[in-house]
């Protein structure tokens, strides 16, 4: 029962967004725009994410994180249908939106992992994520076998808010009300909690990975479809392959922290993103590209769930407003990726589109001594 509402949250969480994400293709048709457009559009989800940021933390340290992540993920819910039907103007909207109340239902649903954390001395994180992970699995292999069936993206969405929205009352109703949060001892002087070195060097640390991660989201379909050749339904399965490779990981991340130690897994999670990235450019088939999402979805995997436990455990001051920073901090570093990558989808290349991400990785690699506390590059005499 211990993971049962974070599992909930997380999966539900993801069902939404792979079922959004894996349908693109078909929404960039209807609306009748190119890649370089939809990169544009795309970036208005990080603007609500900055919008969104200064008022995670205050709303849900005021609700506590159960009422804060069943409030918001229905919300998000609700818009996922709009966006899958709706013209460019109200496309851009409705994403604004979904990633402001996406992004104060992240800060909540980690800081219920991380009071698990807390309370039971029990090792959550990684696990928690971990259902994201299968709920990408489960989505886009449901979606890929709803868009070979010629399901519309509006029927396929509306059915999985229907599924989230099920998941969050169920999250209601079996987990405990959180104890009623202590009043602030100072009012904060800033809307935006300002990151420290702390959290700014966990960011440049998983910068890379988190944006590998993106980019497997927003183009790794076009990739299949476009340079692989492969159809709706095999795109699905294989995008599928990459969720395997995340959801193993992070459900065996726990014991990993524990067992090699963060510097050990940021170094081995760049190494297994970078050679995954070599493979799937040059990949010869749809078997070999299979094997190159796994091992990005592997590498990848533990990226965002280190970061967060680095930020708890080293940052100062309150949690939430710890991995409010994180957020905007990799928020403000992340923002013109997607309209980059687009435009060099649209105007270069798909294959391009990742292999730019190659140096960005290198340095998540050597940022590696951040997850343990000490500087990245101090020379031993």
């Amino acid at each position: 029962m211990t993971l049962l509402a974070p599992a909930l949250l997380y999966f539900s969480n993801a069902l939404l967004f792979v079922s959004l994400f894996t349908r693109l293709p078909a929404i960039q048709e209807s609306m009748g725009i190119d890649k370089a457009v939809l990169g544009m559009a795309l970036l208005s989800a990080p603007v609500g994410t900055f919008l969104a940021l200064p008022l995670a933390g205050r709303i849900t340290d005021r609700l506590t994180p159960r009422l804060t992540a069943v409030i918001t993920l229905p919300i998000v819910a609700l818009l996922s249908p709009i966006l899958a039907a709706a013209p460019l103007p109200l496309f851009v909207l409705g994403f604004f939106l979904f990633g402001f109340f996406r992004t104060i239902f992240d800060v909540s649903a980690n800081m219920i992992s991380a009071g698990i954390e807390q309370r039971t001395g029990t090792k959550v994180l990684a696990r928690s994520h971990g259902f994201w992970s299968v709920g990408l699995l489960f989505g886009s292999l449901a979606s890929g076998f709803l868009a070979a069936q010629g399901v519309s993206p509006f029927v396929q969405q509306s059915v999985a808010a229907l599924l989230v929205l099920v998941a969050c009352f169920a999250v209601f109703r079996v987990t405990a009300a959180d104890p009623a949060p202590a009043a602030p001892t100072t009012k904060r002087k800033s809307a935006y909690v300002m990151p420290d070195k702390t959290i700014i060097l966990i960011c440049i640390m998983v910068f890379g990975l988190c944006i590998v991660e993106g980019a497997v989201y927003d183009w790794a379909i076009f990739f299949l479809r476009e340079e692989m050749g492969a159809d709706p339904a095999m795109a699905g399965v294989l995008y599928a392959v990459f969720t395997v490779g995340m959801g193993l990981t992070r459900l065996s991340g726990d014991k990993l922290r524990e067992v090699a130690g963060p510097i050990s897994l940021i170094r081995g999670s760049a190494i297994a993103v970078a050679f995954g990235i070599v493979l799937l450019v040059t990949a010869a088939n749809l078997v070999v590209a299979g094997v190159a999402l796994f091992l990005i979805g592997c590498g990848i995997a533990l990226a965002f769930p280190l970061a967060v436990s680095t930020t708890i455990a080293r940052g100062k001051g309150q949690p939430s407003d710890n991995l409010a920073a994180l957020a905007l901090t990799l928020m403000l570093s992340t923002i013109g990726v997607p309209p980059l990558l687009g435009f060099i989808a649209e105007h270069v290349s798909l294959v391009a589109t990742f292999v730019v991400l190659l140096p960005t990785v290198l340095i998540s690699f050597l940022m590696a001594p951040v997850a343990d506390g000490r500087r990245p590059f101090r020379l031993r005499r």
